[in-house]
């Protein structure tokens, strides 16, 4: 077996097919505090195909060289800001379903729950998770089983599990 550099493998795959078939996802974290968790997430939703990436919250509260020294490339190649808005409705636009990642007492295991094509995915503060404000705008909640002894994620962490599987439940449509 021979080491394969990742754009040479994925030019074969063509894993961006997902999105001849399915709307681009959206992704919104409710008042991130960290600017290396800010910029793993601008990091992922390049990585997922993702829209844009909505951050709830001041931009003028948060060290902006950091963030983009954590996002690296990522951070020129998808939209990514800050908002006050608090309004999911205004943000998200017509026809998304809104799914919290959050451990709530009306969510669903995220590997039972079908999850919608046309997606909105929402994450938490690392500190507080979704504010419920925002929580109560959600379509739909889903939590991701943790079966080791510290049972919180890191909010990338559950970011990219939720969209991964997102992208395994699409492309087995």
């Amino acid at each position: 077996m021979t080491y394969l550099k990742s754009n040479d493998l994925f030019a074969e795959t063509e894993p961006e097919r997902l999105y001849w078939n399915f709307p681009r996802p959206i992704v919104i974290a409710d008042h991130l505090m960290m600017p290396d968790n800010i910029g793993a997430m601008i990091r992922l939703a390049d990585n997922i195909g993702a829209s844009e990436v909505c951050f709830l919250g001041k931009e003028d509260e948060h060290d902006l060289g950091k963030i983009r020294r954590a996002a690296a490339s990522s951070r020129d190649n998808i939209r990514w800001h800050f908002t006050e808005e608090t309004d999911l409705h205004k943000i998200v636009p017509e026809g998304k379903t809104i799914v919290a990642i959050e451990t709530a007492d009306n969510a669903t295991c995220i590997y039972d729950t079908e999850l919608p094509e046309n997606v909105a995915f929402v994450v938490g503060s690392e500190r507080f998770g979704i504010c419920e404000e925002v929580l109560a705008q959600c379509d739909m909640v889903v939590y991701i089983p943790v079966p080791g002894p510290t049972r919180s994620l890191n909010v990338s962490h559950a970011a990219a599990v939720a969209l991964f599987e997102w992208q395994r439940q699409m492309l087995s449509k």
